[in-house]
């Protein structure tokens, strides 16, 4: 699975349920949708490119990354 952050337009933050709900029929599983802020992440299915989730309120997607701190007792670099 390929983790995804979806943004979506301005035009349509009133609608980002319908969107969210476009981009499950598409595949994605859905994980959150952050309404004040117009994100959506989830789960895209190996082997799917993210273009798939270009729908009509989807200003970008793009692959979440994840970040990882040394712990705090670890030596300075």
């Amino acid at each position: 699975m390929t983790a995804v952050i979806v943004t979506v337009d301005d035009a349509h933050l009133g609608r980002v349920g319908e969107v969210a709900a476009s981009l499950r029929e598409l595949g994605l599983l859905v994980e959150q949708v952050l309404h004040e802020v117009g994100v959506i992440t989830g789960q895209l299915p190996p082997g799917r490119p993210l273009s798939v989730l270009r729908v009509d309120g989807v200003a970008s997607v793009e692959e979440a990354r994840r970040v990882q701190l040394p712990p705090p007792d670890a030596p300075v670099q």
